[in-house]
Parts: structure tokens; sequence; C-alpha cells
């Protein structure tokens, strides 16, 4: 006999219906499970609750270790990290400033002084541009339609 799976359905129907059929099946699991810790503990209650409240101590005591160690690796790679942005930044200054003594065209004074005059003429053309754009008045702005 030939079983068609196209209308096999692995949802029950109905939203609600599942969802009491989980909160039942997990109350079970409860019961079964407090059932079986009273047939199998190897102590009483009080007992019991005390090793395993020493043993999350220990956990939280080691926890607490790891931790601090954790922490103080991360402080010696961050240590470590800026060591080495420093070293690389002047490493290139130290870098930068060779190639330019090896590839400039004058001495030191007279780029120095032909530096300064561009930076003069620059900051005159800025002046004047600032004084035309504050002087001259400015479009009103036209309202949001």
């Amino acid at each position: 006999m030939r079983t068609t799976l196209d209308n096999f359905d692995l949802e029950p129907a109905g939203g609600e219906e599942s969802r009491g059929g989980f909160l039942g099946l997990a109350l079970v699991a409860l019961a079964v499970g407090a059932g079986t810790a009273l047939l199998f503990a190897p102590v009483e209650g009080a007992k019991t609750r005390e090793l395993v409240g020493e043993r999350l101590r220990d956990f939280r005591g080691d926890a607490e270790g790891a931790i601090a160690r954790v922490q103080r690796e991360l402080g010696r790679r961050d240590a470590r990290r800026r060591r080495e942005r420093r070293s690389s930044a002047l490493l290139g200054l130290a870098l930068g400033a060779g190639v330019a003594a090896l590839l400039l065209p004058q001495s030191g004074p007279e780029t120095r002084r032909k530096l300064s005059e561009a930076w003069r003429r620059r900051k005159g053309e800025v002046d004047e541009v600032v004084d035309r754009v504050v002087r001259e008045p400015q479009p009103e702005p036209q309202p949001a339609s």
C-alpha cells in the first residue's frame, strides 16, 4: 500500500494547544527530576546544599582568578600596542625626515623662507575671500514649501 506524504502535517493544529502541551511536559519533567533526586540523593538535603554551595564558591573563586588573569593579559597587550604605535610613529618620522633631507632641492633655511612666503600669500588670499563674503549681502533663504 502506497502512502502519500504530501498532506502529512508535523505541527498540531492550533497554536494554543501546543503551548499547553509544552507546559505540561515541563511540569512532568520537573516532577520526574525531583523524584529521581529524592530517590538517589547520596546525602541529606542540608549536606547536599552545603556541598553545592562550597563548589559554587570554589567555582566563583576560580572564575574571579581567571577574569583577573584575562584583564592583566589585556592590559599587557594594550600597553604593547601603544609601544608599537609609538615606535612606528618615531620610525616613520625618522624615515620621512631622512627622505626629505635627501630629496630636498634647497637648503633648510631657503625652504622655510619659501614655505613662509607661500603661507603668507595664501593667508592673504583667504582673508580677501572672507572680507568679500562678509561685505556682500547674502541671498534671503527661500521658505520651505
